[in-house]
């Protein structure tokens, strides 16, 4: 994949995007010292280049009301045929799932669960993970968030 080159300009837009997407287009400009219209292009360039992938809202998940968070390693019968892909076709389908990684070691994916209760987490676990091409399955409680950054350090680059 290739890296974009950023100016100077375009890592303070991003910087204050990253901080509030929202912000004002014009003001946006003045805190970069821009036109609105350099700023506009800058922002629609990066857009276009796939650097800016979509803007969202974040929300509060115990405020929303899911208390239970987990980290659940899963690791797919490598006799089965196809089973990753049927491993990634049920993870694609399970709302409960919010992000996804193919990791190294003894497991094969690392997945981020969030549940509005435990009994939502215990089906997730004992019914849903239990199927013929998911070999094995190690879960983790999360107690409690230390860091939860979403803003990348562009300036470091």
């Amino acid at each position: 994949m290739q890296q974009i080159t950023l100016e100077p300009q375009d890592i303070r837009i991003l910087t204050l995007l990253q901080q509030d997407s929202q912000i004002p287009r014009m003001q946006l400009a003045e805190q970069v010292n821009l036109s609105a219209s350099q700023c506009f292009r800058r922002i629609r360039r990066l857009e276009e280049c796939g650097l800016i992938r979509r803007y969202t809202v974040e929300l509060d998940k115990q405020k929303a009301g899911f208390d239970v968070q987990a980290m659940v390693m899963l690791q797919y019968r490598k006799s089965e045929a196809d089973s990753r892909n049927k491993v990634l076709t049920l993870i694609r389908q399970t709302d409960v799932i919010l992000e996804c990684y193919s990791i190294t070691g003894e497991y094969d994916f690392l997945l981020h669960v969030c549940c509005t209760s435990m009994g939502i987490f215990n089906r997730l676990i004992n019914e849903t993970f239990q199927v013929s091409f998911i070999a094995g399955i190690h879960s983790y409680m999360l107690l409690e968030c230390v860091k939860a950054e979403a803003t990348l350090p562009l300036a470091r680059r």
